[in-house]
């Protein structure tokens, strides 16, 4: 069985019973061998030298011939492996924390954290234990221990999400679910490497190349999740396939293990007599500490950058593996161009074109200049691909000798934890806007040590020219209200940022830097003044604009209310009399109790009538913290103070409560424009409904910039057979008042045509049909569909 696994997980037969004869024929030779060196004074002693030395000299032959596919094999199969198993961990978790864009972030820097302890196992493994069998036998015993959690699933020993702390639930959950057997192979390249160091062949003293073999497995295994485990298999199968490949991989790292110990003992003498190759030291590593810092930094930028580009991404079209998988298969792929042997795009064509890339990318910016979705989302995966192969070309170019390997990618891995982790632990602290992102943009130019771009032009020119752009961009901005000052802004803006690529040298001028980071830090905020905090689940400002308070989370509005007058409690925005939901809430009088999943501030509350009983379903603790507060907005406190909040992922709470209790559910629990794809499956539309009374209504706010989710929720109602209406309402400003009511796009739903019939007469909603493609379940979602239908639409 486990042979056919193992065949069955690598798909070459070939290699594989290859690889299992060296491993047999090896054992047989170790064994020869010490008998051998132990000069045993028997009789037949001779005899016994001579068939050691054939035997010997057959598994010698078998190896020369087998090449280094046993190392690239096994480097491969473990960064496959690794690369599998974050997506599918992200996945599990995501919909218990209400599918924020965080739970990928957080995982990551969990992943990279778990990463950087098997680099410093195999790091300590390598300096201590001298013997390569030794470490064999020591890596196998790890391998099997860690395997003991297998199959993996998320443990239970944490209990249920705390919205309050989701960061060390996530880390625990993650340490006591997958991080034993995920940290003993994350040790498998850097000892592979090590090891091939040490086999003898003539290639052995430049290993880096088994590196980029590495990250193609770590590229094709983070591909193959969305493309086949996801829409194909559930969980727990992907969960059985990856414990078989973790098997394989054990059989595999053994083989390459004692491969490397019976190398001949010519080859082993030569490698230790020959001398030891020139480490390339580049301008920035004068010393051996410098060298150590540069590595940690030139790993820190791309590694924050990541973070950040896959939170932008995220935060603005949904909270899927789909979206997860680019950024990160770009920051791999650098590692392969730059770790091979003839690197397919130079150094210093990156390091050319870097400052072209952080230009667009900052004018990219969606409060800079609101480009097309499709564009900006090119334009940040350029940067994040042009700073990556930069910065790790530069480290590449810096590598050291292969006795330093190990400690090479431990340091490595050091730089790519703490970029992480600034982004998804420490900026949460330390900003209240999305700043990280455009500082890194920023970083990432002074690390190219004397680049010159076009080679023209003048530096105090261009220096004068950038900060006199800069003061005039940040004076606009913070004198001149409404969309003109914004709009100014951003010209100005971008004429900094132009002056900044035209400048001779970027590294001569880091008081540029420092000045334009400022601005896009500004520019990152879509609003100017008022409070804003920031926490697990986001950005939640709130700010004064005109006669309204407004709630933004990220750069979508949530929400708004009158300061005073007369409509001080009038619902506005999505939720006025006259938008479908505030149509709905107003119609419905009957007593019962009433669920909103997705709180926002409040708005809804004013529809309450006597004898009507409203819980509101919220996972961020800071959007009940401002809806709450009468001094920012009084929905609530004025029109359902005795209401209940439930903190927690809407779905997970709702399926708490008693079927058949809701006369009326609303679904409105969207981050910005990102959908949490787990409330908009098959089985959670069937959990809404089963809640439902018989005459029970669920409404469903589907509004979008970027997806058609009407098309969603149509599949799923004709999957579970209910009946359903949709509505989109276009709002026409009265006054110049904008935010009085808005556009949306809304879905009622029941179990009965009979609940419905009240909408039967109203020419505004209109019979939702189903075209009978495959509904979104728990196990399947298809975000580009939605994106491809939401561009054919207009």
């Amino acid at each position: 069985m486990i042979l056919q696994n193992l065949i069955a997980a690598s798909g070459n037969y070939a290699l594989v019973l290859s690889i299992l004869e060296v491993f047999a024929a090896a054992i047989n030779g170790v064994f020869i061998l010490t008998c051998h060196k132990q000069r045993v004074e028997v009789s037949g002693t001779q005899n016994m030298n001579e068939i050691a030395s054939v035997r010997a000299g057959r598994v010698n032959g078998l190896i020369s011939k087998l090449g280094a596919s046993p190392y690239v094999a096994t480097v491969f199969l473990s960064a496959a492996l690794v690369f599998l198993v974050q997506p599918m961990f992200a996945k599990m978790a995501t919909p218990l924390l209400g599918g924020s864009p965080s739970v990928w972030n957080v995982s990551l820097v969990c992943f990279q954290a778990a990463l950087l302890l098997g680099y410093a196992y195999a790091h300590t493994l390598n300096h201590f234990v001298k013997s390569v069998r030794k470490q064999v036998v020591i890596h196998g015993s790890l391998l099997l221990i860690a395997g003991l959690v297998l199959p993996f699933q998320l443990s239970g020993l944490m209990g249920d999400p705390d919205p309050s702390q989701p960061t060390l639930w996530l880390i625990g959950v993650f340490a006591l679910s997958i991080a034993p057997p995920f940290a003993v192979i994350s040790a498998s390249a850097p000892l592979i490497q090590s090891w091939y160091s040490r086999s003898g062949r003539a290639d052995a003293h430049d290993p880096y190349h088994l590196y980029g073999a590495s990250n193609i497995g770590s590229l094709l295994g983070l591909a193959a999740y969305p493309l086949l485990l996801e829409p194909l298999f559930p969980l727990a199968v992907q969960g059985q396939a990856w414990t078989m490949g973790y098997g394989a991989l054990a059989l595999f790292l053994m083989a390459s293990g004692l491969i490397a110990s019976t190398g001949s003992a010519s080859h082993q003498a030569a490698l230790v007599t020959r001398a030891p190759s020139k480490p390339n030291v580049s301008v920035a590593s004068k010393t051996l500490w410098q060298q150590r810092l540069w590595w940690i930094t030139l790993a820190f930028i791309p590694s924050s950058l990541l973070v950040g580009v896959t939170t932008h991404i995220a935060t603005d079209v949904a909270s899927a593996p789909f979206l997860w998988a680019p950024p990160l298969m770009l920051y791999i792929g650098s590692f392969i161009i730059v770790f091979a042997k003839r690197p397919p795009i130079r150094l210093d064509a990156s390091l050319r074109y870097l400052p072209l890339a952080v230009a667009a990318a900052i004018l990219a910016l969606p409060s800079i200049s609101g480009v097309p979705l499709l564009l900006s989302f090119f334009l940040h995966l350029g940067v994040l691909f042009m700073a990556a192969l930069a910065c790790h070309g530069l480290m590449a170019k810096d590598r050291p000798e292969a006795s330093r390997l190990t400690e090479f990618y431990l340091l490595m891995s050091l730089g790519g934890v703490l970029g992480g982790a600034f982004n998804a632990l420490l900026v949460p602290f330390i900003f209240n806007g999305v700043t990280e992102y455009p500082l890194m943009l920023i970083a990432v130019l002074l690390v190219r040590p004397e680049a010159r771009w076009m080679g023209v032009g003048r530096t105090r020119v261009w220096t004068l020219a950038a900060m006199t752009a800069l003061v005039i961009a940040l004076v606009l901005r913070l004198t001149i209200d409404a969309d003109l000052g914004v709009l100014a802004f951003r010209g100005v803006l971008a004429l900094a940022v132009l002056a900044i690529v035209l400048g001779r040298e970027c590294r001569a001028a880091p008081a540029i830097a420092a000045a334009c980071a400022w601005g896009v830090g500004l520019a990152a905020n879509p609003v100017a003044g008022g409070i804003a905090e920031r926490g697990f689940f986001g950005v939640v400002k709130v700010v004064e604009k005109g006669e309204h308070r407004l709630m933004m989370h990220g750069t979508t509005l949530h929400g708004a209310q009158y300061i005073r007058g007369v409509d001080h409690l009038r619902p506005t925005t999505y939720y006025a009399p006259e938008a479908p939901i505030g149509q709905v809430f107003a119609a419905h009088t009957a007593p019962g109790r009433v669920g909103v999943i997705g709180l926002g501030t409040g708005s809804v509350a004013c529809y309450a009538r006597e004898g009507q009983r409203y819980t509101y379903y919220e996972i961020d603790p800071l959007v009940a913290k401002f809806a709450s507060d009468p001094a920012y907005f009084s929905y609530l406190s004025s029109c359902t103070p005795e209401a209940d909040i439930v903190l927690g992922d809407g779905r997970l709470t709702l399926a708490a409560e008693p079927a058949g209790d809701f006369e009326l559910l609303l679904i409105d629990a969207f981050s910005s424009d990102s959908v949490p794809a787990h409330l908009l499956t098959r089985e959670a539309v069937a959990l809404y409904v089963s809640r439902l009374s018989d005459d029970g209504v669920l409404v469903m706010h589907v509004s979008n910039k970027h997806m058609s989710l009407q098309h969603v929720v149509a599949r799923i109602a004709g999957e579970l057979g209910v009946p359903a209406r949709a509505q989109l309402y276009w709002a026409e400003p009265v006054n110049g008042d904008k935010f009085r009511s808005q556009t949306s796009q809304v879905i009622v739903l029941a179990k009965t045509d009979a609940a419905l019939a009240r909408f039967e007469g109203d020419a505004r909603w209109q019979a939702l049909i189903s075209d009978g493609k495959r509904p979104w379940t728990d196990n399947y979602s298809n975000v580009i569909g939605a994106i491809w239908e939401k561009i054919r639409e207009e």
